[in-house]
């Protein structure tokens, strides 16, 4: 909520599954609308102040298939439509960095963060082909073999790790209404932003800095 803040005066939806219905009515839609419930519920010294009182936030239930393709088109919809729209996956935190606002500075059109290239985390992630700060191709969660490959095609310098935040103008979620993977695959929003970039330019802003990761496996 505080990343969003920083945009400014903004609409924002949040798209949960509908198993979590009773803990969003219960709880979240109060603690994060109401002016002061966040600090209350936190057990915090109430701000003078609203938290977040630029931003209009909606709650909602996921409907179609589970992807996050569905929560993104979802989005679009319970906000209608608009000409852009940032993605945020909660689970994804960057507390030493804007990525919204790096993306907005990046100019029109869709655009995606991400960082440094590892091959110890490139199974689990999206391995992105940059050429010029393009997008050219993105291989979800290549084995080592795969991301050895990449590496001796493109060279290292050339990959990144898709990160949490994107950018998407109305072409890209246009096509993401039309978009049908194969049917081996499953509907992931990374792999229509690869398919996207065969035609279109889907520009990569890169971070170094570091990401907390709420669902990666405890250590």
């Amino acid at each position: 909520m505080d990343e969003i803040a920083r945009m400014g005066r903004v609409r924002a939806t949040m798209v949960h599954h509908p198993y979590y219905e009773d803990f969003i009515l219960s709880w979240a839609s109060r603690a994060l609308t109401d002016e002061r419930g966040y600090d209350r519920a936190a057990a915090r010294t109430c701000a003078r102040v609203p938290r977040w009182p630029d931003i209009d936030l909606r709650f909602t239930p996921q409907q179609g298939p589970y992807s996050d393709i569905t929560s993104v088109l979802n989005a679009d919809t319970a906000l209608g439509r608009p000409h852009e729209l940032y993605v945020a996956y909660a689970d994804n935190l960057y507390p030493e960095d804007h990525p919204f606002s790096r993306l907005r500075s990046m100019g029109g059109g869709t655009s995606v963060i991400a960082r440094p290239y590892n091959r110890a985390e490139a199974p689990n992630r999206g391995v992105i082909v940059c050429d010029r700060g393009f997008m050219v191709d993105l291989v979800e969660k290549p084995d080592e073999f795969t991301a050895r490959g990449l590496e001796h095609e493109h060279g290292p310098d050339a990959l990144v790790l898709l990160e949490g935040r994107a950018r998407a103008d109305r072409s890209f979620l246009d096509f993401l209404w039309t978009y049908r993977p194969d049917r081996a695959m499953e509907a992931k929003l990374s792999l229509a932003l690869s398919a996207y970039a065969r035609t279109h330019p889907v520009r990569v802003c890169r971070i170094s800095s570091s990401v907390t990761d709420l669902g990666a496996p405890a250590r």
